[in-house]
């Protein structure tokens, strides 16, 4: 029987404060950090913790926050100050430590015992209080669901030679924001009295101004926005500080004003997702450089997209890596780490097999929107317009070709499978929303999906030991027990009945169920 540790964090109006608990008598040893440190054994129900790559059940799609509460034990009154105490936000962390079946004594130090949970206090619920207390929390992507762009406009722009905080009405609005590269963005009007426009307050490599549709000419770019109202713009053409993403017309517009724009930094989804974590305010060290770098090398295809309103972290992070089939997760550390959705390969770490597994085994379809259903065609949508012009917004000598362009706000590549649709006769064609610029790309990924959509696929649904079975495909290699079996790995599974020989999937969600020592996986493949 494992033992389950409590470390959390608390603010009780002087400072922050940690509470230790355990759910059996536990005190950490002279090299532990901290050490010598006493757990009080009131922990009644470690954890029942949900978490997936997406939502429940689902191969794509938005990303999803895991969720879980702690129970413990307070007919001592231990805990009675709690309601005076801020835990919302607070980390706090679960280990699991093995014991010797016989004796009961720890196998593993505090320092060396592998963190089963890593979450963020939501709340105490304190309804029961005589006898227990109740903790919700979330994993670390509750961090991200807060704006992404938290600059705003001061309003302080009134006439000409005032610089580019923006107008009055402008006051306390977002200032826009551009990653990568996208196409006929709209700029925001900081200052119409020098004619003064912002595509992204991030720095730029290139921004290309159109009137109508029509191309401008570039004047040139300077360091700052005194050197830009100084500069000598003529009608038809423009200037800019790609340093402040700003730009200067050299005359009144004939109509609509977009730019092409291309962001300072990496355009990949993998550099572009890391860049939105440091931007939030993220250190390096809580992400795991090594994913993204995978990620990357797996698809750099180039991104581009823009901010919308207080757009949170997550929701933009999951825009991007969309486009890839990518995924977060936070590790048990709480580090940040991305992946893409594939068909299994390599070596799997883990090897289950039907007389290991606890309770019901279950198939499931998907939840994705084809149902489980095979699908014979797949459409990716690709190089998403900031504005679509209609024929009255467009200059007269703007080409046909042009025209038909920027009437029309996305461009899609499909790969299709007829043969998909001559076996499975409610066969699906499945459409995914890109952030992705280039056709090319955007036909490869395409074909990608087309390779895993179009076969039939399931989810089986297993519990197993958390800890006390060595569940290693190879002796010596892989992960030996259930809790270091991460989202995104490839296990193998054994059925007599319908996987004999044993096949390879993929973890899409687990659920620690610490009352029963077990953890329940979602493995699809």
């Amino acid at each position: 029987m494992p033992i389950y540790t409590l470390e959390l964090q608390g603010h009780d109006g002087a400072g922050v404060v940690t509470f230790y608990a355990a759910s059996d008598a536990f005190n950490t040893g002279p090299n532990d950090a901290p050490a010598h440190q006493h757990f009080h054994p009131s922990l009644e129900t470690p954890a029942n913790f949900e978490r997936a790559l997406f939502s429940a059940g689902a191969t794509a799609g938005e990303a999803s926050i895991g969720f879980g509460e702690i129970v413990l034990a307070n007919a001592h009154g231990r805990y009675d100050a709690w309601p005076e105490i801020s835990f919302d936000g607070r980390p706090c962390i679960v280990k699991t430590i093995p014991t010797d079946p016989h004796t009961g004594v720890p196998l593993w130090s505090y320092k060396d015992a592998p963190v089963l949970i890593r979450g963020t206090v939501e709340n105490v619920d304190l309804t029961d209080a005589f006898t227990k207390v109740q903790l919700r929390l979330y994993d670390r992507l509750a961090d991200l669901d807060r704006p992404l762009q938290v600059a705003r406009y001061g309003g302080t722009t009134m006439a000409g030679g005032q610089g580019a905080d923006g107008t009055p009405d402008l006051k306390d609005t977002p200032k826009p924001r551009i990653y990568g590269r996208k196409v006929n963005a709209v700029p925001v009007d900081v200052n119409p009295f020098d004619l003064i426009r912002q595509v992204s307050d991030r720095s730029c490599t290139s921004i290309v101004v159109y009137d109508g549709g029509l191309a401008l000419t570039n004047a040139g770019n300077f360091s700052n926005v005194a050197a830009l109202k100084a500069a000598t713009v003529a009608p038809g053409q423009y200037a800019t500080v790609l340093g402040l993403g700003l730009f200067r017309l050299g005359g009144t517009p004939a109509s609509i004003v977009t730019a092409d724009v291309v962001a300072a930094g990496g355009a990949s989804a993998a550099e572009i997702a890391r860049q939105m974590l440091l931007d939030a305010g993220f250190a390096s060290s809580e992400i795991d450089t090594p994913s993204f770098d995978a990620l990357r090398a797996k698809n750099g295809a180039a991104c581009g997209l823009s901010l919308g309103g207080d757009e949170s972290v997550l929701s933009a992070i999951t825009r991007v890596l969309r486009s890839v089939g990518g995924w977060i997760v936070p590790n048990g550390l709480g580090v940040f780490s991305v992946g893409r959705l594939e068909l299994p390969s390599g070596s799997p770490i883990a090897a289950f097999q039907e007389w290991q597994c606890r309770g019901r085994v279950e198939r499931l379809a998907p939840s994705d929107s084809n149902r489980g259903i095979p699908a014979y065609r797949v459409v990716v949508r690709y190089g998403q317009l900031g504005r679509v012009q209609g024929d009255n917004e467009v200059a007269g000598a703007v080409s046909a070709e042009r025209r038909a362009a920027l009437a029309l706000e996305w461009r899609q590549a499909a790969a299709e499978n007829g043969a998909v649709k001559g076996q499975y006769l409610q066969a699906q064609e499945m459409t995914f929303d890109t952030c992705l610029v280039s056709a090319t790309d955007a036909a490869a990924e395409a074909q990608r999906l087309l390779a895993i959509y179009s076969v039939r696929r399931n989810i089986w649904r297993i519990a197993v030991d958390m800890v006390g079975v060595d569940y290693r495909a190879d002796p010596g290699a892989g992960e030996p027990f259930a809790m270091e079996i991460g989202l995104g790995r490839t296990v193998s599974l054994s059925v007599s009945r319908f996987l004999d020989p044993a096949r390879p999937f993929v973890v899409v969600g687990r659920v620690e169920d610490c009352v029963n020592n077990r953890i329940q996986f979602d493995l699809w493949g």
